[in-house]
């Protein structure tokens, strides 16, 4: 449901001071007169170069002027995250620190926290001052190797110091890994963020001169903050019983600007917040500022399933990127890649948002098989998507990059009807007899890949590029039966053997004979016709064939394999 146009009014209104800083952020070019040390204690025992040097001490250098410029991009960034979350309203002996992941350059937030209060009044820091030295030395010191960073920010008198050190632990699974420069806070963006803020600030009040603490987990799906909040606990820490003192609208933008920064990771990621709401002796109003926030680890997937989770990572992050860039057919981008990327990414995606159950009454074989998960889900969700006419595999493109980038509650009630009427059309396409010649010819096209580069590469070598081209690839159970096994993958490996021209001839010889039945042949018909053919002309399967050595036997092996067929049929 959209607001009213009030809402919208009301809203946009405490959104003008967001937009401010977000506008004066974007036209400070360089900025700090903090001092910038690095400090080395505790680099990981892999790695024990300073930030932005290789193990011989050689300066990391980019690789291109775009690279270089998108790098300093994400410093620009990272030091305007740091000032809204810290620098703006810190005060004389605050200090925090704030942990990144770096990754080809590109700095994903993973943490922050406040590690001491300070108390007092203090010269005002200015953003010019904050950042100047800072930003300036920030994309060189980082580098483009995979490691944690932590800044330490101290707050003195006048200034704020910053220390950089890496830090163990393995690579964020949310982290970026293409440096590139962001774009600023959408208005959606702004409107989710309010949003949640609003749900944070706890219904008490904070007391006269008090202080209290309040906890929750946010979700956050491709770039959107969504409005779902876990609360946690809430404490009074000052001030229990005193006379209470309200928060004003103007306390969420603090919080506001310490949740956006985490909307720059990829994938379905849990934040969990510590808000800090206190009442300064003399104001009107209390102060509520996010003082902790972390993105929780996910679980490792299964040992099955890590093959497709990196892939689906790397295309998640590769849609995120493309819809950042507001490029208008992202149906045809996507139609750039191979059906088995896209396979992978269905398949990573259904499992890891959750959705599969709201398909199983529609498409139950479809959702069984991808609820298995790993390569083997993926490699036999590839025969699905080529049966699937282009118009149709556009429109499951076109919804399924929306949901990755702004998450399932973004699709609205016709995109889910929508989604659901394709899972539901390509569950009754399982059942029908193959026809489409275009779907025929690539599933036999993947059937000679996957057999001569993945099966059989010594027979490959063996027949060299020209023999190898007349050497046919079949299929035990033939692609005119694949409907009679919706649960299988058609070129799945033990479905595919390699044979001569003149071995292929006879075994067609056979399923011609089956053709002939004046009844349609069940699936267990078919699989015993698929064990006759194996029996009989298996010492052919994988080699080289000699018709010198092997004519006779293939004749004999013909007869008896298309005696026993017609037996079975009762031919």
């Amino acid at each position: 449901m959209r607001p009213s146009g009030a809402a919208v009014a009301k809203s946009w209104r405490w959104m003008l001071p967001v937009l401010g800083w977000l506008w004066v952020c974007g036209l400070s070019a360089c900025a700090s007169d903090g001092a910038y040390d690095v400090d080395r204690s505790e680099a990981s025992v892999e790695d024990t170069a300073e930030p932005g040097f290789t193990k011989e001490g050689t300066l990391e250098r980019a690789a291109s002027v775009d690279g270089a410029r998108a790098r300093q991009a994400e410093a620009d960034r990272v030091v305007r995250e740091l000032w809204a979350v810290a620098g703006e309203r810190g005060v004389p002996g605050e200090a925090w620190t704030f942990e990144y992941q770096n990754h080809g350059g590109a700095l994903t937030l993973l943490s922050f926290r406040r590690t001491a209060q300070g108390q007092g009044p203090g010269g005002t820091a200015n953003w010019s001052g904050f950042s100047r030295e800072l930003t300036r030395s920030l994309s060189t010191l980082v580098g483009v190797k995979p490691r944690r960073l932590r800044f330490t920010l101290e707050r003195d008198l006048e200034h704020w110091r910053f220390d950089l050190e890496t830090v163990r632990g393995q690579v964020a699974a949310q982290a970026r890994t293409v440096a590139e420069a962001l774009p600023g806070a959408s208005e959606p963006a702004l409107s989710d963020a309010l949003k949640v803020a609003h749900r944070l600030l706890p219904a008490q009040a904070v007391s006269q001169e008090g202080r209290v603490r309040q906890r929750a987990r946010l979700h956050y799906e491709g770039m959107r903050l969504l409005e779902e909040v876990d609360p946690g606990l809430f404490e009074v820490q000052e001030g229990l019983g005193r006379q209470r003192v309200p928060a004003s609208e103007d306390a969420r933008m603090p919080v506001v600007l310490a949740l956006l920064p985490f909307r720059n990771a990829v994938g379905s990621r849990t934040v969990e917040v510590e808000l800090e709401g206190q009442h300064v002796r003399g104001e009107a109003e209390a102060r509520w500022r996010v003082v902790a926030a972390k993105t929780l680890e996910p679980n490792a997937p299964p040992e099955p399933l890590e093959d497709i989770a990196k892939e689906y990572r790397a295309m998640q992050e590769d849609i995120l990127r493309h819809w950042r860039q507001e490029v208008a057919d992202n149906a045809r981008y996507a139609g750039a890649w191979s059906f088995e990327q896209l396979a992978y990414w269905y398949v990573g995606g259904f499992i890891a948002k959750g959705t599969l159950g709201m398909f199983e009454a529609v498409a139950p074989t479809v959702v069984s098989v991808l609820g298995r998960g790993g390569a083997k889900a993926a490699q036999w969700f590839r025969t699905v998507l080529i049966r699937t006419p282009p118009a149709e595999r556009e429109a499951l493109q076109r919804i399924w990059m929306k949901a990755e980038a702004e998450g399932m509650a973004a699709l609205g009630v016709g995109e889910k009807a929508e989604l659901q009427a394709l899972l539901r059309d390509m569950e009754q396409r399982l059942r029908a007899p193959l026809k489409d010649q275009y779907a025929k010819n690539k599933l036999r096209e993947w059937a000679r890949q996957e057999y001569f580069d993945v099966l059989q590469p010594q027979l490959a070598r063996t027949l060299g590029p020209d023999l190898m081209a007349t050497y046919p690839v079949h299929h035990l159970v033939p692609l005119e039966y694949a409907h009679l096994f919706p649960l299988r993958n058609i070129n799945v490996s033990g479905n595919l053997v390699g044979v001569s021209r003149e071995v292929h001839t006879s075994i067609n010889s056979v399923w011609t004979l089956v053709r002939k039945s004046p009844r349609s042949v069940s699936a267990s018909e078919v699989d015993e016709v698929a064990r006759i053919t194996r029996k009989h002309f298996g010492q052919w399967f994988h080699v080289v064939y000699d018709p010198s050595k092997s004519a006779v036997a293939l004749s004999s092996a013909q007869k008896a394999a298309l005696r026993e067929v017609e037996v079975l049929l009762g031919l």
